[in-house]
């Protein structure tokens, strides 16, 4: 094969092995270094690749310059060194004349060149990634991009921001970032986002990017980077649809953190216009919720990511900064819906030094403020709803709260969850179950999203349901009491004593002991309930939130014996701390069916109801 054997001779002559080789060297060099300070740079975690993709491309044009360009072939009387020579009077441009009588070669190098094409090439894909990460050249189908076909798709998630560098008092800026992203996106009707508490969750799985999207019931997903230097701020997001892993659009920023609201809606804003045709469904920041002083900015995000702990360090700890923000900037709006949703959720947690109602009257001093200052402050409506709910206010004005909340925020886990509450009190149990779930898809690995159903599905008598949604919650933090709360309560209303019993695991003795007392064993209960009552302070109301959750347990005992005096007393002594120490939904479920009926227990806790009323209205008037 004459042909073949004069190509690879071609090949030889013209010296393709070597290039082959220096060109490979030379592109691992390159593609190592880029995929080594990428981390430590901020550069999108797409320029690795970007990279690999243009070195690829690059290959054949070199290949094709190097057996294109011809080179002086060596006669069988010329010596090596002769050639030494050749080539070193070719690069000085010298014309060098063949001794042995061969026509002189005539061997200016020019521009198109070996050297200067493989340079050229390595020099041209640097170029285009910076221009990528500039923004210049973005990656990705851009703004334009429509992928959206059926409204089930468009659904996304923004996974929490990388903290470039590590730095912990960066970690804050991060985080609110993340947040702050995803509640623009929320307010976007079209789209279907996931709760931050699912998001952050989701990132310690160690799932890939189809994954991750498969796990939460998404079709797309934005990640990206923080960073920061001094005053100035760089923040990266890039756009994903999970299953092809196309990058529909990336982008970096980089400005001062006074440009972070502009920020923020400019990243929503492309999300938004990628996944649906209703850019207008993200609203600008209206001025009373923002604020031109970067140190009030800086408390309230530190605070988001301090409430977001659900710890009673990190909520008091968000106290502090909210205050601090408002401090810095009296008129600033979410900082007055950040405390009123603090202290409206220690209502449910436990505040170590105030009881229930001064919670009550803080919280709604707050949320009233923030909705002053700004009409569309969602947080506000939503905090005051939940609020009035736990005090059981007349329903339509904490309906019609949800309800702006909702339309202000339609993809707010916290509120379709509470709304269901209130639905649930209102004995409109399918709608509240339906809230429930709805909260549920939005943030399906937040343990409290499953409690909040189980709670509902106790007082709506769906006790399948209840456990199934405890049993959730356990499983994605077993840590957690209160899901054995509500499975226990379940299993003891479905007549299911072992299980009861087995599921509690030493929690909850109250609840122990009715099954304890269901099973027969009265004796065994009644002491159970005596040792309850030993752990008491002497003084007859309780001294903090635990002590007002055995006052609780044991009125719910007696309840269940069948004692309707003593099921008032110890729950006029639980009401004394918190108004909310007992809920709606537990009082009119099964466990307060025996004494429910009782004309002495309604009007005791009538009573009681109307007490609890004028104990708040004293609050408010203060």
């Amino acid at each position: 094969m004459p042909g073949l054997r004069d190509l690879v001779r071609e090949i030889h002559r013209r010296s393709i092995w070597q290039v082959l080789a220096i060109y490979v060297g030379g592109s691992w060099v390159v593609w190592e270094a880029i995929e080594g300070i990428s981390g430590t740079a901020g550069l999108p975690d797409w320029v690795p690749g970007a990279a690999l993709i243009l070195i690829l491309i690059g290959l054949p044009i070199v290949l094709a310059t190097a057996f294109v360009q011809d080179r002086p072939v060596v006669g069988e009387n010329e010596r090596p060194e002769d050639r030494t020579v050749d080539d070193a009077a070719a690069v000085s441009g010298e014309t060098v004349t063949q001794v042995a009588g061969e026509t002189s070669i005539s061997s200016s190098p020019g521009l198109f060149n070996i050297r200067n094409t493989i340079m050229a090439v390595l020099l041209l894909a640097v170029g285009v990634l910076l221009a990528m990460n500039a923004g210049i050249w973005p990656m990705g189908g851009g703004t334009d991009t429509e992928v959206a076909t059926t409204p089930g798709d468009a659904s996304v998630v923004v996974l929490p921001m990388d903290n470039i560098g590590g730095r912990e008092d960066v970690a804050y800026l991060s985080d609110g970032i993340t947040e702050q992203i995803t509640a623009q996106l929320a307010k976007v009707p079209e789209l279907k986002v996931i709760s931050r508490t699912s998001a952050e969750t989701v990132t310690g799985y160690n799932l890939t990017i189809p994954e991750i999207a498969d796990r939460l019931g998404v079709e797309h997903v934005v990640e990206g980077s923080v960073q920061l230097f001094e005053d100035q701020i760089r923040v990266t997001a890039q756009l994903i649809h999970a299953e092809t892993d196309e990058h529909l659009w990336a982008d970096s920023y980089d400005g001062q953190l006074q440009d972070l609201f502009a920020l923020q809606e400019d990243i929503a804003i492309q999300v938004a216009s990628a996944l649906t045709s209703a850019v207008g469904g993200v609203r600008e920041i209206n001025e009373a919720s923002r604020t031109e002083d970067p140190e009030a900015y800086e408390a309230y995000l530190i605070g988001k990511s301090q409430l977001h702990t659900r710890s009673t360090d990190g909520m008091l700890s968000a106290i502090e900064s909210f205050e601090r923000s408002i401090a810095q900037d009296p008129s600033y709006a979410p900082a007055y819906a950040g405390l009123a949703m603090t202290y409206g959720l220690f209502t449910g947690y436990g505040h170590p030094g105030l009881d229930g109602y001064e919670l009550y009257g803080r919280g709604m001093e707050m949320a009233n403020r923030a909705i002053e200052l700004d009409e569309d402050a969602a947080e506000g409506y939503a905090a005051r709803g939940y609020l009035e709910n736990r005090a059981l206010a007349a329903a339509e004005p904490v309906e019609t709260d949800f309800q702006r909340a909702l339309e202000l925020s339609p993809n707010s886990a916290d509120v379709h969850g509470w709304y269901g509450h209130l639905l649930t009190r209102e004995g409109r149990y399918d709608e509240g179950l339906a809230e429930s779930e709805l909260g549920i898809q939005l943030d399906p690995l937040a343990p409290g999203r499953w409690v909040g159903q189980a709670l509902d599905a106790v007082a709506a008598r769906r006790y399948d349901l209840a456990a199934r949604g405890a049993q959730q919650a356990l499983a994605l933090e077993p840590s957690l009491t209160s899901p054995r709360f509500y499975q226990g309560i379940s299993h003891l209303l479905a007549r299911r004593i072992d299980d009861c019993l087995n599921g509690l695991e030493g929690t909850f003795p109250g609840v122990q002991a009715m099954c304890q007392h269901s099973r027969g064993d009265e004796a065994g209960a009644m002491q159970i309930i005596d040792s309850l009552k030993t752990t008491l302070n002497s003084a007859t109301d309780p001294q903090s939130h635990n002590e007002m959750m055995v006052y609780r347990d044991i009125a719910m005992f007696y309840a269940w014996m069948g004692n309707a005096d003593e099921s008032l007393t110890w729950l006029e002594r639980a009401f004394s701390w918190s108004h909310d120490a007992v809920g709606s939904e537990l009082i009119d479920s099964g466990i307060f069916d025996r004494v429910s009926e009782d004309p002495n227990f309604q009007s005791g806790l009538q009573r009681i109801r109307t007490r609890i009323a004028e104990k708040l209205r004293q609050v408010l008037a203060r």
